[in-house]
């Protein structure tokens, strides 16, 4: 294999994004990761992955633009923490992140709905209702067929720990890892493709020193989530050290499963956001719905800690026979692991639940209807039928979860990782380094929507993979 390689560290969807990237202007590629397979936070997202203007949103009659992605996008980020330049690396790149994926890997995206934060659907899946799983997979299972071919321009390295950053000069040359009890050395141009720290509940972690109140929370990430990097750029020496941004910036998912089996567990299913996109109601325990299910996840988080911290949880997700036939193979799959259960029609679930049926029904008949104070924007009116007393029921309990961080290594709009020592924006980036995926931070600002952190992990992957010289 021909020298220099780039290094890529990490094996999501943002390194995988970046590996095959290169590949495909002819680079060399040497993927880490520190697990024994590859695939990270990736392959668990279940609701989909955002784009403006794409083919699957025109086949649907669906009206969208790059221009409102970038409007609602900045209104989720706030004005304080807005990054311009990076939400329009963001939203711009959009549609040609599924064109990417769908005619260089055959992923099915043509299921297009609208989750919350979105004035329009733009939250691209595929059919099976795993889009995580099979966008990731698609990239993994190619990318591990170049590596076995001969003379292959692809090394994938697993159980591969990455302990430093080679620096000479003010320049990244490498990385140091650990792999099979040795420590090696490899010299290249590097993108840090790491994840985030919403796993990271360590005394002396990224959570403990930004957000120590989010530790007593369960997470929905895998135990690889711990920042590692955060820490290997921000232990870089002066003056190559990274800068970093929007560290307490952590979001909480309303919607995590709690499982009957094991409360108190400390990593819980995410429940998705498709899930309320369908239809899904949440009520407290008295049967009454308390907030717009498909409002920005910060705010319906907001509303779920209100309702438990005053004695009215806990909070269960309902979905009725339209809503679960829209989101079937997501519900048959929580069903089977025992974090969501079926039930006969409302009757049976009240008796269960010993939440009075007269409430149940009455939230029913109120939903988007003349006068429900949660229908402005909602699709309820639009794409789901009212609930009936007869119907079949589908209902988990839920609560909120630690679940991504907006935080991370301060990059430009070529994702090249910035400098923290330097005042000059216009030369601030640490030569040989990049970064992509939820490991930089800057693009979402106070709260990310809803289908964009697999968009991040493609467009800054496909970004950083381009820039590379």
């Amino acid at each position: 294999m021909t020298t220099p390689r780039t290094i890529v560290v990490g094996g999501g969807l943002a390194g995988l994004s970046a590996a095959h990237t290169l590949l495909e202007r002819g680079k060399s590629v040497l993927l880490l990761d520190k697990k024994p397979s590859l695939g990270g936070n990736s392959v668990k997202a279940s609701s989909g992955i955002n784009g403006a203007g794409t083919t699957a949103q025109r086949e649907l009659d669906i009206q969208d633009t790059p221009d409102a992605f970038y409007k609602d996008t900045a209104a989720s980020a706030g004005p304080e923490l807005a990054r311009p330049a990076l939400i329009t690396a963001l939203t711009a790149n959009s549609a040609s992140a599924i064109a990417w994926l769908t005619d260089s890997f055959s992923v099915d995206l043509s299921v297009v709905s609208r989750l919350g934060g979105h004035t329009v659907p733009r939250t691209h899946r595929d059919k099976s209702g795993a889009p995580g799983w099979a966008i990731t997979s698609a990239l993994m299972k190619k990318l591990t067929a170049l590596a076995s071919e001969p003379e292959a321009r692809v090394e994938i390295v697993k159980s591969a720990r990455v302990v430093r950053l080679l620096e000479e000069g003010g320049s990244v040359v490498g990385v140091e890892y650990e792999a099979s009890d040795s420590v090696v050395s490899a010299r290249g141009n590097v993108i840090l493709a790491t994840g985030g720290y919403a796993a990271d509940s360590s005394p002396t972690g990224l959570l403990a020193q930004h957000r120590p109140e989010l530790l007593a929370l369960a997470t929905t990430n895998g135990d690889h989530a711990t920042g590692d990097g955060l820490r290997l750029a921000l232990a870089l020496p002066a003056p190559s050290r990274a800068a970093v941004c929007d560290l307490t910036q952590v979001q909480v998912h309303p919607t995590g499963f709690v499982d009957p089996a094991d409360p108190g567990a400390k990593t819980k299913f995410l429940a998705a956001e498709a899930l309320r996109g369908a239809g899904g109601l949440l009520l407290d325990a008295r049967g009454a719905r308390f907030v717009r299910e498909v409002e920005r996840r910060d705010l319906v988080t907001a509303a779920m800690q209100e309702v438990e911290g005053a004695g009215r949880g806990p909070v269960r997700l309902v979905l009725g026979e339209k809503a679960a036939g829209e989101v079937k193979k997501h519900c048959d799959f929580y069903v089977s692991k025992g974090l969501m259960k079926r039930y006969a029609d409302a009757a049976a679930f009240a008796e269960d639940t010993g939440i009075p049926l007269g409430s149940i029904l009455e939230t029913f008949a109120g939903y988007g209807a003349e006068g429900d104070p949660f229908r402005s924007g909602s699709p309820a009116a639009a794409t789901t039928a009212a609930y009936t007393p007869t119907e079949p029921l589908h209902v988990a309990i839920i609560t909120p979860v630690v679940h991504y961080t907006m935080g991370g290594l301060s990059v430009d709009a070529s994702a090249r990782v910035l400098r923290a020592s330097s005042s000059s924006p216009s030369a601030v980036a640490i030569p040989g380094l990049w970064a992509a995926g939820e490991v930089i931070g800057g693009v979402h600002g106070r709260n990310r929507l809803a289908g964009s952190s697999l968009l991040e992990a493609v467009v800054f992957g496909r970004i950083a993979g381009a820039g590379v010289e």
